[in-house]
């Protein structure tokens, strides 16, 4: 449903009606993200206000006795939908899906008009809350997500944000007594039947490779009233799985069948999952398929906007920006400050990267119960949304840097166990946060990193530790001075400056060297951050990214790049410096450029002692410096 959106920005009053004259507006096809904007777009230079939207079409004839459901990805801000004049739903936030059940509302072989009213004005009613003058992201605004017409026979499988059933709705897969030998599957899917008798027939469960080979099929007898609903269970064992894990996501595909008693399917829904577990045991770290992780996780947190499109990415931007922080070698993501694109779940699947999922929510906390009731609505919804995503490392469903009541804390821990009650479902939150003793996994800066903001200086053992955010070297958060922060257009030796703070301080503070000398019970931590951003509480953007705001790297995204496994070369395929690094640049001029900064890929000498299950080499002189060199194109040293 994505072409052919009439737009107007402003107020109009009565344009809901479907008589009203919308010749005279814009055409705009989704995602829209309102305006074009300038490549620098911080300091609420965005509009902020109501917009409408409209879509004159005409229902497919084939359409008729289907159950319709419009289904938006996103709408930022608040949002009302109305189908030919009639108010079918109002919704609050602007990160999560908006779904409409337009079934009775749509008249076939005529014009019918979908009409949306967005604003994405400061609100403090709902989450984030935060005015966007004091916000260190932009709300921009519109359908920036894409717009969907599901059509389902009237026995179907429901969608787990529209039905709001606890712990269901849809399609919900879930592991247990994951191994190389075997791993135990949990099925379970919620069946709608309105078709005005009682339904007799089966589900049907089909498993296959990426080979094309079938790899099981299950049977469940279903039998569900006129008019009514229910959830059905299935339980296999999959023998010797390919297990998901960043460097090798296998993914399987899923067929899930509903069949009436004559055999003839009637709903069917396909997704890919990934078999694997997650465990995080506190002083013993993290813990993937049973087995330790071998080395610490290093990634980044992400922001959705793009430059001059603002939040409105194409599925293959955003399947990109995955592809580009991977080929970074970076291996997690944390999504700041809310659940991200679908496209870019369904790209770290794909890829091989980890996902921090976050609740929307910065800095910002409103003593209203509605303000809560809306937070713990979003927790739910985004585990119903992301639930079945193997890319799913752990939770943070609290709001990031906000000191919000201890019960607060309690009350999401326990919606998180109600939505997943499951095994591999993890929760992270500050250390320093009020009610932090719920949840598993806490969020410091390692004790060699000279500390910060939220930040411990001792470790419990029953607890496993990673930095949310580091990297980002602020001395004065008046004028935010900082040499972490780079335009790229600023030149060399300020990206270089920037490379070595992220690689390795001369000063205690947590960058890529300091996150290698820690235990395992420090997992790792991700950068702040991977993109230039816009902002709405400074006139400048974020220019801390290891690439700007359009994706085009800066000298610290290849130093992140020579962080990845050593790739063996023949010596002929490479140019050699006088130092003895080789190096792989097809470029003379960055060959020439190479530049001495430090880099980690030969692990410091005590790392065995603190990660024994490491791929990687380690020193072996005490007394030699434990890291080698970098070049500015990224390549990996031949001889490493």
């Amino acid at each position: 449903m994505n072409p052919g959106w009439r737009f107007h920005k402003g107020a109009a009053e009565g344009a809901e009606q479907t008589d009203y004259n919308d010749r005279e507006w814009n055409v705009v096809s989704l995602p829209d993200g309102i305006e074009y904007l300038p490549a620098e777009a911080s300091g609420c230079i965005n509009y902020q206000g109501e917009v409408w939207y409209r879509k004159h079409f005409t229902p497919e004839t084939s359409w008729k006795g289907k159950k319709l459901f419009l289904h938006f990805e996103a709408i930022m801000g608040k949002s009302k939908v109305w189908v030919n004049g009639k108010l079918l739903k109002e919704h609050f936030g602007g990160f999560l899906p908006v779904i409409v059940d337009v079934t009775s509302a749509l008249k076939y072989g005529e014009d019918n008009i979908i009409t949306v009213w967005a604003d994405n004005s400061d609100d403090p009613s709902y989450p984030p809350g935060k005015t966007q003058d004091m916000l260190d992201f932009a709300y921009f605004g519109g359908i920036y997500r894409d717009c969907w017409m599901i059509a389902h026979n009237d026995v179907y499988i429901t969608d787990p944000n529209y039905e709001n059933e606890t712990a269901g709705g849809g399609l919900f897969v879930s592991y247990d007594q994951v191994s190389d030998q075997s791993a135990k599957i949990r099925m379970d899917a919620h069946i709608r039947n309105e078709s005005g008798k009682s339904f007799n027939g089966k589900l049907v469960y089909e498993l296959w490779d990426r080979e094309g080979k079938q790899i099981f099929t299950q049977e469940k007898s279903l039998s569900v009233g006129k008019g009514k609903a229910r959830q059905f269970s299935v339980q296999t064992q999959v023998e010797n799985p390919h297990l998901w894990s960043p460097d090798s996501p296998y993914l399987y595909s899923l067929r899930v069948y509903v069949k009436d008693k004559n055999g003839h399917v009637t709903d069917g829904y396909s997704r890919r999952i990934g078999i694997r577990s997650i465990e995080f045991k506190g002083k013993d770290g993290f813990w993937l398929n049973g087995k330790p992780y071998p080395e610490p996780l290093i990634g980044a947190n992400r922001h959705q906007d793009f430059a001059i499109i603002g939040n409105a990415l194409s599925n293959s931007l955003h399947w990109r920006d995955a592809k580009k922080l991977r080929d970074a070698g970076l291996r997690v993501i944390r999504n700041a400050h809310y659940p991200q694109d679908p496209a870019f779940m369904d790209a770290c699947d794909e890829l091989g990267l980890f996902v921090i999922v976050n609740t929307p929510g910065w800095q910002f906390w409103n003593e209203a119960p509605i303000f809560a009731e809306r937070v713990y609505s979003d927790i739910r919804n985004m585990v119903r949304r992301d639930r079945n995503h193997p890319s799913v490392w752990m939770w943070e469903p609290i709001l990031n840097e906000t000191w919000y009541p201890a019960e607060f804390a309690k009350n999401v821990v326990n919606i998180l166990k109600e939505e997943y009650p499951y095994p591999y479902c993890y929760a992270g939150c500050d250390v320093t946060a009020l009610g932090h003793e719920y949840f598993p996994v806490q969020f410091t800066h390692p004790l060699n990193g000279m500390g910060g903001a939220f930040n411990t200086d001792k470790l419990d053992p029953n607890i496993s530790y990673f930095t949310r955010e580091w990297g980002d070297n602020v001395d004065d958060w008046n004028s935010h001075n900082s040499p972490s922060r780079v335009n790229r257009g600023w030149g060399e030796v300020p990206m270089l400056v920037q490379a070595q703070g992220y690689a390795k301080t001369d000063y205690p503070y947590t960058c890529y060297d300091v996150l290698y000398r820690n235990p395992r019970q420090h997992v790792g931590g991700c950068l702040w951050h991977s993109f230039d951003h816009q902002r709405g509480y400074h006139p400048d953007p974020f220019y801390g990214g290891i690439m700007d705001a359009f994706r085009q790297p800066k000298l610290s995204y290849y130093m992140f790049c020579s962080q990845r496994p050593a790739q063996k070369k023949s010596g002929t395929d490479c140019r050699q410096r006088t130092d003895g690094v080789h190096c792989q640049c097809d470029d003379s001029f960055l060959a020439q450029r190479c530049h001495s900064l430090q880099q980690l890929r030969r692990s410091p000498p005590d790392f065995l002692q603190r990660w024994p299950d490491t791929n990687l080499p380690q020193a072996a002189d005490q007394g030699r410096n434990a890291l080698t060199h970098y070049c500015v194109q990224g390549c990996i040293r031949c001889d490493a």
